[in-house]
């Protein structure tokens, strides 16, 4: 087992919690070797050499985006044809932890040691973002719009810890950002609008606190795509808690869909920007993007089973959401 921390993790908790993690995992009689990551792309290079190594099961210690980086290293490695039966382990100590939310096991540090030591594995989707000549897979959540602001927004305050940290960064996001007019092509329909935000999913949260898609599981072989409409001012405050309630189904600015491929195009002359679960990406001179399901490309260690696999839900998966949801 390869344990990859990141010590800059919420405002270095990474570092602070060495001690522990060495402790915990030992505890529990866990035959593992620990490095820290020292940059951006860090913890992919040393998922990626992992695989190649032959490591059994890789382990990301910190939040989203560590999640991500590795999670990218061991599919990455797996395209490259150096197998792919390592287990992607977590250990969150981020601010927004999204991605454990949808692992059972996971989300607190107490459940995620004890789910490394007798946890199972189990097969879980991920999604792939292709712009240009470029590609990238998310295991979350990826997504255009006023989300993106929110993370500029966040990465540009001096400190950058606690769940209200996604409250200012909307709060100063709101102030800047205009809706961007887009096309999205899904399921042979195509919608044409301006639009606050547009998130496809594999897990149920971003941002830390806001339920984006409260029905998405992320071993039921599709994604779920949430787009919410261009807003006037007055009706920001009451959707955004909507949002963080996951109860925005039946809201006339909401659309749900249940998808297996979609295709982005901004379609006025605006930058086109993307987060992939929270980490910003700023392509230059790149107007379209495509985002497709990857089935059960990546095996995770949960506590059980979320049980998204059934093969009716595959099926379901393609019909749009209840109004209800």
């Amino acid at each position: 087992m390869l344990v990859i921390l990141n010590p800059a993790a919420r405002g270095g908790a990474g570092r602070r919690l060495q001690p522990e993690l060495q402790r915990e995992l030992a505890r529990r009689g866990l035959d593992f070797d620990l490095v820290t990551t020292t940059g951006p792309r860090d913890a992919t290079r040393l998922a990626r050499q992992a695989v190649a190594d032959g490591v059994d099961v890789v382990v990301a210690v910190g939040g989203d985006g560590t999640m991500h980086e590795i999670a990218n290293g061991l599919l990455q490695a797996a395209d490259e044809g150096f197998g792919s039966d390592t287990a992607l382990g977590l250990i969150p100590i981020g601010t927004g932890n999204d991605f454990v939310k949808a692992i059972p096991g996971t989300s607190r540090r107490e459940q995620a040691y004890d789910t490394l030591a007798a946890g199972q594995r189990y097969a879980c989707d991920a999604g792939l973002v292709t712009w240009g000549e470029s590609a990238e897979y998310f295991i979350n959540a990826m997504g255009t719009g006023i989300d993106v602001e929110v993370v500029r927004q966040i990465l540009a305050m001096p400190r950058r810890t606690g769940q209200l940290v996604y409250i200012a960064g909307l709060v100063r996001a709101l102030r800047r950002y205009r809706p961007v007019r887009l096309r999205i092509e899904a399921g042979g329909e195509v919608l044409e609008q301006r639009v606050m935000t547009i998130a496809v999913t594999n897990g149920v949260c971003i941002g830390g606190l806001f339920r984006i898609c409260p029905q998405a599981l992320p071993d039921d072989g599709a994604l779920d795509l949430c787009v919410v409409a261009e807003l006037g001012m007055a009706r920001v405050p009451a959707m955004a808690i909507r949002l963080i309630r996951g109860r925005h189904g039946g809201q006339p600015e909401v659309v749900f869909r249940r998808v297996q491929q979609v295709r982005i195009t901004v379609l006025d002359e605006t930058p086109m920007f993307m987060q992939l679960d929270g980490e910003l990406h700023q392509p230059i001179g790149i107007q379209e993007m495509e985002v497709t399901i990857q089935p059960a490309r990546l095996s995770v260690i949960a506590a059980r089973v979320p049980g998204g696999t059934a093969a009716g839900n595959v099926a379901m998966k393609d019909d749009v959401w209840s109004r209800d949801s």
